[in-house]
């Protein structure tokens, strides 16, 4: 239709108006010219109501105008009635009370706003025919602000409607105008006029139209000039004179001229000019389908914004929605759609839904077939959809009947919300037109509808032609269309699966999955089959449908003509569900397996059926498989119907059964490869060829065909081609279906709604044609896990790095762990968990150097299938272990001990680059000055008192489950520790934490810092490096976000022009889910500590009070530091060991014990509770005033927290030195304690316990014996979640000075003894420095300086090199010099180190050069390899200038490598400082001292006194061990020997105490049978019969010993018997008195009256008495039968490693000792007489003193630490034990504690447990080290 623009009609209205008649004369051919007056008027101006003419000519003859002044009705105008109220006649409204005219009493219809809602009203012509000439006129009164009226022309054959005009575009308002439109149209039309007020008007706004008049241009249908023919009945007449059968109305196919049999039911439908048919089935009842536009719909009532209509996202647009105006409980909306005579098999229906709403309901489509009974449920939306237009579309398909389409939905009285239905279109629905003729070769010609169908459409079982001519002849036995049964198809009998496919009709039981009708009916009558995927089928279960058996098929033909004839299957399928899995076509020619597959297809393929042909051929009779396999769930139905067969001819035989019967076969020999490869090694492919077994494996191709790694995991593996490149499964043979494990596979297979489980892409081609290795969750159990390993690797190298890329997508995914298996022992490398998004992510393991390992990957399943987990493009990078080089090491190398060869830059970064960990020894790595793993502390980092929170040291993953590392970086294993920040609660975004380094020089060259982070997760925050100087940072480093989750090495150089530090922060980001993660940070050995660094910050003491280098005790006495943490109170009031971690009762403070700031959580200081996680009371006051410390419970606490209280380094101890404590764990207060010693090279664990120990205190002691320079540790780890309260108490080290006993013994076999018996270290010999009291250490010094490189300079300057066997280096800057002053004033030395400063030193003169100018001397001679064992001494003075050089100590290899052993820099004071390094080099070594020029000319630096250790020449020392007679026991831990039988005597004889422990209860041993012996005699093994009275007796006189197997190990007066089946002795008065005491064997009654063979052992002679045999003992023996060596003093002899055997000694001091022995015998038994009666009077009760060195947890010492209540009886003194002798309290190393009596007052009123002056120091001098917490 060709129209005008509106706005042209306007100008033509407008012009209308206001333009006076003109004169006859002057009229034109558009112009009317009026009778009288001689006037002419426009056209247009005709019988528009209005007298222009004035003699109202222009208004006579108005017969052929349409026209309405609705004075008498609507005339023949259409108003809209779906929306009321609506056109109004009116003579008045509010706001307009006359017509155009200004009579008040003539008609008009109006507009007006109802209740403040929007309003909209058509009013619609007739029908008009196609015209050029149509024109309306009509008046107009737009009196609303917030109104419009438009003027729309509707297309009935498009079914389009566009705008024509539009009050907007008029400035005037309230007055009425006259507006004239001329129309033009190809096709019929119709006028709408349409009054639009919105919600906002006014109540006297109003919209008025009047005085409509259409020209005679504008015909309608009935005045159409031809007259319409007659049509036949049950014809349909198009109109213009064409008839066609009703059957051919609305089927899709317009067959009118102008499509008027399909008007009333189009196609396609948008609502926009009407409803289209749809029609409301129960209007009327509150609760209907009306046609409206987004302002029709009730927003206020609904509680939603109204929606934009789907065609036009307008608020004008029309669309079909429900409007609710009755509360009827069950009001039914039903939108039912025009009859449809029929569809094609094609036919599909979309269309457009909004269903929103809290109580929206649910809508059912249904479709109606003619006929039939029931309908059929064919799509259904539930609930809320969401603010939004949604799509469905619904397959129709063959209907052959006539059809509709309803809409149902019901209220139930609560429907909220809106619910509508817009663009309906009906797609592929037309039958095929008829033709005269088709392609023979390739098309059916329809018999009676003469369309043209494909070959393949016939006897398909749907009628394509409509006529059914497709479907005649057609063989029943090749089609099933399940209608009545299953036709010729079978279901699988013979085991081939696991259940059977199902007929059934309308729609499957699960919801959402399968189809609600078959394909050939259409309808829920319908008959089809399906699989059900509901339980009691598992996942992957298949159901098989079996075809009957067909004859073999033709060859394709080149004949175009005969290729129509080809084998073909067809069939139809369903596949809908969220877990369709799969559905296959199979074909096999015989009788079992399912032969090779012919088609398959995967997942949702939507609610629809699908029409699938295939094309057989087989050369053997064959048969069709139908494969159904189950989903992961119940959505997981599949259908299939119409099955048929086209140019198949049927077999009437059986396929043939596969011959099982394997046929005898003699194999050929093997044929082996000759080889003369030895035991041990791999033998090559190759001929002839071997290689070790450990190079099998290794990743390195040694045999020259690679055959040494043909059977291992390959170095790169894409997994291409389903390829595992060695990674084997770790499942057996006979894996079942349903089994969650690893399988290769591609994303191809992906079927719909798996992509969001595991990738379409694989990682290395990125496309679903690509492999990769992956975990099905869909099989298995939560929980399951399954491993893919590698064979055993041999051996891997130091930068080994295992790389791969890992997906793990899905709601519940589970987790994906690394780990290192050494045969069944297995540990976590690396680990992801949970969702990790869309996309494929790299993870990283670092091996290093390994051997004999496997790795495996375990993936672990979630809660349910929705997540496999993925791996792809598995790399071993630099694996390969290196080669030894046959080239010497340059100088940028280190020489492994092993001969490798490797940079420098590798050396010392806790990596195992040598293999043999020389790189790594802590004596080549002391250059490197800060260097630390957290594998304990945080080394000399320290945290930040200005942050938000702590860095933390953790073992094993963080607490944060899915965030952190799985391991440490340094020993890669749960047991490694590592630097973290916490970033789950209490933590909250932005909240940083700061950990400083300690302070490096500005001289510092070269510097470097490495170090590695992790920081894995998303929302993960930031870590930055600052360099601290000179109060301001400096940003070094910052990284943001997730990098993966493995550990990364970053590398930053430093340099300042001052002093400065490094400070590592870490912000925490947004997601609890992201720890940031630190471990090995190392600087290289350019970086120096400044000469500050060190120095605590200890105020100076008072000027006056202690002379330098001492420090002031608090009774104004003073101590050196060395002096300190002795054990020894040095200033006599415990100043020197006050903070040290001594004695400590806990209850004034911690006593110098220091918790770690990098712990989880702390030892706590407080009081008991019983309503707490900790003791109801402590153990020194007995009451709940008394305090403790305990492991503290939070809130956040996770089991394996570790927390760590500390002493201060300890100097040394005592070879009795032991530590004794009271703990408390109980059902309540919960923890593991263990007590850790820590030296220089060791951390070594020597107590624990855990678990409940009962609700009391116990008592535990712990020999530490000599040490030194060391710490004790007590570690308190959480036992589970949210727990603590593990307590301690009452610390106490007992004999812990080393002067508290006679030394014995040193600390090490090489210390030097001095003099006065003290010990020092032998490196501390002639050091030109007193260490002994008594100087001793510097006596007989003279050879010390003839060893190579020593040197006091103490000679003329022309000589020293030589003397001194030092050269100057060539390639320095300038050189040493040697002088007895510097020359510049104010800098160096005034004199030399030797005393009274007479002698030369060496030094640099610093004036001359510049500042970082280099002077280099060496040693002439090389040292041999050494390990820390050679100790170079020196004297160094730097001081002058603030701007001081550096001196630095290097051992240089023969390659040249220089390894920093030693550095200084900065001002050490106007003095000479000494110096002691430890000299370590792998090979061979010369000395370097090198210094460096300052800044001034105040920087000189001077040597002196230069000297070596013996063992820098000669190897370590090794001493001459202490030999003992075979009789003798050589004790532990003192160079002393005793008598054998004073071991475990009762008594202690070793210094060390050491022969009392280890003690066995009994003679290990097993007792012979006893058969032949008489009464009163024992047998050996060899039958010989010993009286019994030799039983027990501590001699052996069986040939081996068995005569004591078995017998306690008591300790029995003389005359006593130890008797095996009595804990006591036997009396001597008990013996022989015919009464038998002992049992079995009756040793008390036997040899009564003679005595036994050899009974005193010829050192005595035997009596025989009233009680038996006595032996009289000869001097120095005694026992039973003189088999014991008699003690000779109360104190034991001290042998040096000089004297001779103790035995000799003895022997020689025998007489003096046995007069000795008698006194002090008589002595003691006058005063044991007295204590026994004065004991008897006062003593009530006993109370044990038994010890137990390795551990006291005694019940004698177990005073159960009940509150004073619960005591029973009074407490009384200790008395002598008949069983054992008791041992004298030995004083504490400290202060000897009192050992208070125990009184029978109340606990409460007694003294502290312990009468420590330490325990009394003012509360809160030691609190500061323990945390404090009061309850």
């Amino acid at each position: 239709m060709t129209l005008l623009p509106g706005a042209v009609w306007l100008l033509l209205a407008s012009s209308l108006v206001f333009s006076p008649p003109v004169s006859a004369g002057a009229c034109s051919a558009q112009e009317f010219n009026c009778t009288q007056g001689l006037l002419c008027v426009p056209e247009d101006c005709v019988c528009d109501f209005t007298d222009d003419c004035g003699d109202g000519s222009d208004e006579g003859n108005c017969a052929r105008h349409k026209r309405c002044d609705f004075e008498e009705g609507f005339c023949n105008l259409i108003p809209s009635l779906d929306t009321l109220p609506g056109w109004i006649r009116t003579t008045e409204v509010q706001g307009l009370e006359h017509d155009h005219k200004n009579n008040t009493s003539a008609y008009f219809l109006s507009l007006s706003p109802v209740g403040g809602n929007r309003t909209t009203a058509d009013l619609t012509s007739p029908v008009f025919l196609p015209t050029q000439s149509c024109q309306m006129s009509f008046y107009h009164y737009v009196g609303a602000k917030h109104g419009d009226l438009l003027v729309l022309v509707h297309n009935l054959t498009l079914g389009q409607s566009t705008k024509m005009w539009s009050s907007s575009a008029q400035p005037q308002m309230k007055t009425w105008l006259r507006t004239v439109i001329q129309f033009s149209s190809n096709h019929s039309f119709q006028v709408l006029i349409r009054g639009k007020i919105s919600a906002d008007s006014e109540a006297s706004e109003v919209l008025a139209i009047d005085d409509l008049s259409f020209s005679p241009g504008c015909l309608t249908v009935t005045e159409s000039t031809v007259p319409p023919p007659v049509c036949p009945p049950s014809w349909f007449s198009c109109g213009g004179g064409e008839c066609i059968e009703e059957s051919k109305v609305c089927d899709f196919t317009p067959h009118c001229p102008h499509g008027e049999d399909e008007a009333d039911c189009p196609a396609e439908c948008d609502f926009e000019s009407g409803s289209c048919g749809w029609y409301e089935l129960t209007l009327g009842d509150g609760f209907d389908w009306v046609r409206g536009s987004s302002e029709e719909v009730l927003p206020h009532y609904y509680g939603h914004p109204p929606p934009l209509d789907h065609t036009t996202n307008s608020t004008e647009g029309h669309f079909m929605f429900i409007l609710m105006n009755s509360s009827s409980l069950y009001p039914n909306a039903v939108l039912r759609g025009p009859w449809f005579k029929q569809s094609a098999s094609g036919c599909t229906m979309t269309f457009w839904h909004y269903n929103s709403g809290i109580s929206v309901g649910a809508a059912n489509m249904y479709l109606r077939v003619k006929g039939v009974e029931n309908n059929t449920v064919i799509w259904r939306t539930l609930y809320d959809q969401g603010r939004r237009w949604n799509q469905a579309t619904v397959q129709l398909g063959r209907i052959n009947q006539p059809f509709q389409i309803a809409l149902s939905k019901i209220s139930l009285g609560v429907f909220d919300g809106v619910s509508a239905l817009d663009d309906v279109t009906f797609r592929n629905c037309s039958m095929p037109p008829a033709v005269v003729e088709c392609p023979t070769h390739t098309h059916f010609h329809c018999v009676h509808t003469k369309a043209c169908v494909e070959h393949l459409q016939l006897c398909d079982l749907v009628d394509d032609c409509g006529d059914g001519s497709d479907e005649e002849g057609c063989s029943p036995e090749l089609q099933c269309n399940f209608e009545h049964g299953l036709c010729s198809w079978t279901q699988e009998q013979s085991g081939g699966d696991v259940f059977d496919w199902t007929r059934t009709q309308g729609p499957t039981p699960s919801f959402n999955t399968g189809p609600w009708k078959d394909h050939t009916l259409g309808t829920s009558y319908g008959h089809y089959l399906y699989i059900e995927s509901s339980v009691p089928q598992e996942f992957k279960d298949t159901a098989v449908l079996l075809s009957r058996v067909f004859k073999p098929t033709h060859q394709r033909s080149n004949d175009l003509s005969k290729n129509h004839q080809r084998c073909a299957f067809r069939f139809h399928y369903h596949m809908f569900g969220s877990h369709v899995f799969c559905l296959a076509v199979y074909l096999r020619t015989s009788a079992t397996g399912r032969g090779y597959m012919v088609w398959v297809r995967y997942g949702d393929q939507g609610n629809m059926w699908h029409r699938k042909t295939l094309y057989l051929s087989s050369v053997k009779p064959f048969q069709v498989l139908i494969e159904g396999t189950v989903g992961d769930d119940f959505n997981g139905d599949i259908a299939i119907d119409d099955l048929s067969f086209l140019n198949c001819e049927p077999y009437e035989g059986e396929l043939s059964t596969p011959n099982t019967t394997t046929p005898t076969v003699t194999p050929p020999a093997p044929t082996v490869q000759p080889h003369s490869c030895p035991d041990g090694q791999f033998v090559c492919a190759a001929h002839g060829e071997c290689v070790a077994n450990h190079k099998v494996c290794d990743f390195r191709r040694d045999c020259s065909d690679g055959s040494d790694e043909l059977s291992c995991a390959k170095e790169q593996c894409d997994f291409e081609g389903g390829d595992t490149c060695g990674w084997l499964g770790a499942y057996p043979s006979l894996v079942p279906t349903h089994t969650f494990r690893w399988s290769a596979d591609q994303g191809e297979s992906i079927h719909d709604g798996e992509q969001y489980h595991r990738p379409v892409n694989d990682h290395t081609m990125g496309s679903p044609e690509g492999w990769y290795m992956y975990a099905d969750s869909s099989n298995g159990g939560y929980g399951q896990t399954t491993d893919l390993q590698t064979p055993v690797i041999s051996s891997t190298g130091p930068q080994c790095t295992l790389v791969f890329w890992y997906y793990m997508s899905g709601f519940t995914v589970g987790s994906l762990q690394v780990l290192l298996k050494r045969g069944n022992v297995s540990h976590e490398v690396w680990s992801q968990s949970g969702n990790q998004g869309n996309k494929w992510r790299r993870g990283e393991v670092f091996l290093g150097l390994s051997d004999n390992f496997q790795v495996v990957f375990r993936a672990k399943r979630g809660i349910s299938y929705m997540g496999d987990l993925v791996i792809d493009d598995v790399s071993f990078l630099h694996c390969s272990p290196p080669l030894p080089s046959d080239q010497p090491c340059t100088p940028e190398q280190y020489a492994c001990a092993n001969g490798y060869c490797i940079p420098q830059d590798n050396l010392c970064d806790f990596i195992n680059h040598c293999g043999d960990n020389s790189d790594e020894d802590p004596y080549i790595c002391k250059g490197f000055s800060v260097r630390c793993s957290f594998e304990f502390d945080l080394c000399s980092w320290r945290q930040s008192r200005q942050d938000d929170v702590d860095w933390l040291i953790k073992a094993g993953s963080t607490p944060t489950v899915g965030a952190g590392p799985s391991s440490d970086h340094t020993l890669r294993d749960p047991s490694g520790h590592y630097l973290y920040l916490e970033s789950s609660f209490p933590q909250a975004a932005g909240d940083t934490a700061r950990i400083t380094g300690p302070l490096l020089s500005r001289r510092s060259s070269q510097c470097k810092m490495r170090f590695y982070l992790h920081m894995s997760g998303d929302g993960i925050g930031t870590l930055s490096v600052f360099r601290k100087s000179k109060g301001s940072l400096h940003r070094l480093l910052n990284v943001t976000g997730d990098q993966g989750n493995y550990w990364q090495m970053k590398e930053i150089p430093l340099s300042d022009t001052g002093d400065f530090e490094v400070m590592f922060e870490g912000k925490v980001g947004r997601s609890p889910k992201g720890d940031i993660c630190l471990d090995d940070i190392t600087f290289s050995p350019g970086c120096l500590l400044a000469s500050s660094a060190g120095v605590e910050d200890t105020p100076p003491p008072p000027a006056g009070s202690c002379p330098s280098g001492f420090l002031p005790c608090e009774n104004g006495r003073c101590f050196t530091p060395g002096q300190s943490c002795d054990f020894t109170d040095d200033c006599g009031d415990g100043t020197d060991e006050r903070d040290c971690g001594t004695s400590c009762s806990f209850e004034s403070g911690c006593c110098g014990w220091k918790s770690s700031r990098a712990d989880n959580f702390d030892w706590t200081l407080g009081t008991g509770s019983i309503k707490r996680l900790r003791p109801p009371y402590d153990h020194t006051l007995m009451d709940e005033t008394g305090h403790f410390v305990y492991l503290e419970a939070t809130p956040v606490g996770l089991k394996g927290d570790k927390a760590h209280l500390r002493s201060s380094v300890l100097k040394e101890s005592s070879a009795i030195c032991k530590l004794s404590f009271w703990y408390y764990i109980s059902h309540m207060a919960t923890g593991t304690i263990r007590l850790l010693i820590k030296t220089e090279n060791e951390l070594r664990e020597v107590w624990n316990k855990t678990g409940h120990q009962g609700n009391y205190w116990n008592r535990a002691e712990i020999p530490l014996r000599k040490l030194r320079n060391f710490e004790v540790i007590f570690e308190g780890i959480r036992s589970r979640d949210v727990s603590g309260g593990a307590a301690l108490d009452d610390l106490e080290f007992v004999d812990c000075s080393p002067n508290i006993v006679e030394p014995v013994s040193c600390p090490a076999v090489t210390d030097f003894v001095c003099r006065s018996g003290h010990c020092i270290e032998s490196h501390l010999v002639c050091d030109s420095k007193a260490d002994c009291a008594d100087e001793s250490d510097e006596m007989d010094c003279e050879h010390i300086f003839g060893l190579p490189g020593a040197c006091s300079f103490n000679m003329d300057e022309s000589e020293w090199e030589e003397s001194c066997q030092l050269t100057q280096d060539a390639d320095d800057d300038f050189d040493w010099r040697i002088g007895r002053w510097t020359e510049t004033p104010g800098a160096g030395p005034h004199a030399d180190h030797s005393p009274g400063g007479g002698g030369s030193f060496l030094y640099i003169h610093s004036a001359t050069q510049r500042e970082g100018d280099i002077a280099r001397v060496t040693t002439r001679s090389p040292f041999p390899a050494s390990i820390g064992q050679c100790h170079l001494r020196f004297w160094f003075y730097m001081h002058g200038s603030d701007r001081m050089g550096t001196l630095k100590v290097y051992t240089v290899g023969p390659s040249g490598t220089s390894l920093l052993m030693w550095a200084a820099t900065g001002n050490h004071g106007n003095q000479w400082t000494y110096a002691n390094v430890i000299l370590s080099n792998m090979a061979p070594f010369r000395v370097t001292f090198q210094a460096e020029a300052g800044g001034d000319v105040w920087t000189d630096i001077a040597l002196d006194d230069i000297s070596y250790t013996a063992e820098c020449m000669e190897g370590p020392v090794t001493p001459q061990p202490l030999t003992c007679a075979v009789d003798q026991y050589q004790c532990m831990y003192s160079f002393q020997c005793i008598p054998e039988n004073w071991r475990c005597d009762g008594e202690l004889d070793c210094a060390d105490q050491s022969d009392e422990e280890f003690c066995p209860a009994v003679v290990p041993g097993t007792v012979p049978p006893q058969l032949s012996c008489p009464v009163g005699h024992y047998q050996c093994l060899n039958n010989t019969c010993l009286p019994s009275l030799l039983r027990c007796d501590g001699v052996p006189d069986c040939p081996d010993g068995e005569d004591e197997y078995g017998c306690s190990l008591l300790q029995c007066d003389p005359g006593e018997l130890v008797c095996e089946g009595s804990p006591v002795c036997i009396p001597l008065q008990n013996r022989c008195d015919r009464s038998a005491d002992c049992l079995p064997f009756h040793s008390d009654e036997s040899s009564c009256h003679e005595c036994p063979r050899l009974y005193c052992l010829d050192r005595g002679s035997c009596l025989v008495g009233r009680h038996g045999p006595v032996c009289k003992c000869n001097p120095g023996w005694t026992g039973n039968r003189c088999h014991v060596k008699e003690k000779p003093s109360l104190s034991t002899l001290t042998p040096t490693p000089e004297d001779i055997q103790l035995g000799d000694v003895l022997s020689c001091l025998d007489s003096v000792y046995v007069g000795i022995a008698i006194g002090l015998l008589l002595l003691v038994a006058g005063v044991a007489v007295c204590l026994l009666a004065l004991c008897k009077q006062r003593c009530l009760s006993i109370k044990s003193n038994t010890m137990d060195h390795s551990e006291m947890d005694n019940p004698a010492f177990d005073w159960r630490a009940e509150l004073p209540s619960l005591r029973e009886g009074p407490v009384g003194c200790a008395r002598h034990n008949p069983e054992g002798s008791d041992v004298p309290g030995l004083s504490v190393s400290v202060y000897p504690w009192r050992r208070e009596v125990e009184l029978t007052s109340a606990w409460k009123d007694a003294k502290l447990s312990f009468a420590n002056p330490l325990y009394n120091y003012p509360p809160g001098d030691n609190g500061a080290d323990c945390r404090s917490s009061e309850a």
